[in-house]
């Protein structure tokens, strides 16, 4: 057996004996015995200690038919019922152990991530998918009581973010508003509408891409099949804490996929008396605990955020409202570049000469398109389109450029800031990386519209 099987071995089964957050003399010899089984010395225990448990399932599970799966699973349960009780915590550890390494059935896999990124509550079922699932989420939209009692008997806590976000869009919205002036202080009352609007916006396919992918950075999420993500437990990674989920692959037949793992999940407890979380969010009431609570805070920790853009030409301003802050220090003239840009989307501005004289004439007219654009996007802004910078001139378009690029790069707070900027790209031109429904603008009401769908957007593709 090689090393780095030994070393998951020695990884999984410490995290099966500190499962209760009771080690016993039992264990103690039980664990002897695995070590002298499995020939783990006092390196592979120490190397143990900087691996993740997923890591150290995913190294015994790519060792296939040859690999100590079932024969490990068998001491693993010897294991848990060595002192003669299985705690729910251990068959948290046992039914993810089961899953992976004798399937039956269930597609199931492990992710640990750092718990300061994304931590709720030990058993947790969260409901996640990366793109939406019309039939998976009727069928949990039609038995939601059934799926959350059958888990709920269990000791197992159901979440279900559709839910959720209904809850906040029935309540009164100034009773809500109200509530996160009151969590978040320091937030202006439009950036408190901005929270509002994308709290009571939010899907679950947002949710896995934007918050737990971009934010929270959990990169294993961002295709993810419709899925239980259920916490089973933290456990250190050499000094730094992590949590541990198991992703259990649903679909539509989701309860009959919940009833067979509850089934499987009851008959290793020794006790059939559970603690069990009741509580549900009611008229007037929300919930600030386990997920709830991270829920929120999420949207009120401003931090990390894959921003909107708007433009607001008549105030002279570019903002980033889920951020509540906006560019600084930027002349007209940059934000109308800026704006130019956005607008210009993939195909970007090119002030590359071209080195034959042939293409010359194709260079120059497309400057002057280029020119003609920005002239009118600086009357917008309020300038004289006639007066407008010459961005055909270097001496002009650098500082120009310069000052852009670093006023954008001071917007504190943003999820993968450089889409934000200026860069090249491979043919030489400058763009703006950002997804065209992130960018709207202000023109003839209070409500910002897509760019791509706006007066601006027709008027400058006519030139």
């Amino acid at each position: 057996m090689q090393k780095k099987q030994r070393t998951a071995i020695a990884r999984i089964f410490a995290d099966l004996i500190k499962a209760d957050r009771i080690i016993d003399s039992d264990e103690m010899d039980c664990w002897q015995r695995i070590c002298a089984k499995y020939a783990i010395d006092s390196d592979i225990k120490s190397d143990a200690l900087s691996m993740s448990f997923a890591e150290a399932l995913h190294i015994i599970c790519s060792g296939g038919a040859n690999g100590p799966g079932g024969e490990l699973l068998a001491d693993c349960r010897a294991m848990t019922v060595s002192d003669g009780f299985c705690a729910h915590s251990e068959a948290l550890v046992m039914i993810t152990l089961m899953l992976t390494l004798e399937p039956g059935g269930f597609n199931a896999d492990v992710i640990s991530i750092p718990r300061a990124n994304f931590n709720i509550d030990i058993a947790t079922a969260l409901y996640i998918e990366s793109d939406f699932d019309p039939d998976t989420n009727r069928a949990i939209a039609q038995s939601y009581r059934t799926i959350f009692k059958e888990l709920q008997l269990a000791g197992f806590h159901f979440v279900y973010l559709p839910n959720i976000i209904e809850h906040y869009r029935r309540t009164q919205s100034e009773l809500f508003r109200s509530l996160l002036s009151f969590l978040a202080p320091a937030v202006s009352a439009d950036g408190i509408d901005n929270i509002y609007r994308s709290l009571t916006r939010m899907t679950t396919a947002g949710f896995c891409k934007d918050i737990l992918c971009n934010k929270c950075g959990i990169s294993d999420l961002r295709r993810t099949y419709p899925a239980l993500l259920i916490k089973i437990g933290n456990s250190y990674v050499g000094e730094d804490e992590y949590a541990n989920y198991l992703r259990l692959e649903v679909d539509a037949d989701v309860v009959a996929d919940v009833q067979r793992f509850v089934d499987l999940f009851r008959r290793m407890l020794s006790s059939d008396v559970l603690v069990v979380n009741a509580s549900e969010e009611k008229n007037g009431q929300f919930h600030f605990h386990g997920f709830y609570k991270q829920l929120l805070d999420i949207f009120l920790v401003r931090r990390n955020i894959r921003s909107t853009v708007v433009i607001d030409p008549y105030k002279e301003e570019i903002l980033f409202p889920e951020l509540d802050t906006r560019a600084a220090g930027l002349h007209r003239r940059e934000k109308a570049l800026y704006t130019l840009m956005l607008c210009q989307g993939a195909e970007g501005v090119n002030f590359s000469r071209p080195r034959t004289a042939g293409q010359l004439e194709r260079y120059n007219r497309r400057e002057a398109l280029v020119c003609r654009r920005y002239s009118l996007v600086y009357g917008l802004f309020g300038g004289d389109e006639g007066a407008a910078p010459d961005l055909s001139q270097g001496n002009i378009r650098g500082p120009i450029f310069s000052i852009l690029k670093k006023r954008i790069a001071a917007v504190q707070g943003l999820y993968n800031p450089a889409d934000y900027n200026l860069s090249k790209n491979h043919t030489g031109a400058f763009v703006v990386n950002l997804e065209p429904e992130l960018v709207f603008i202000k023109e003839n009401g209070p409500q910002p519209v897509p760019l791509a769908e706006s007066e601006l957007f027709r008027r400058l593709s006519r030139i």
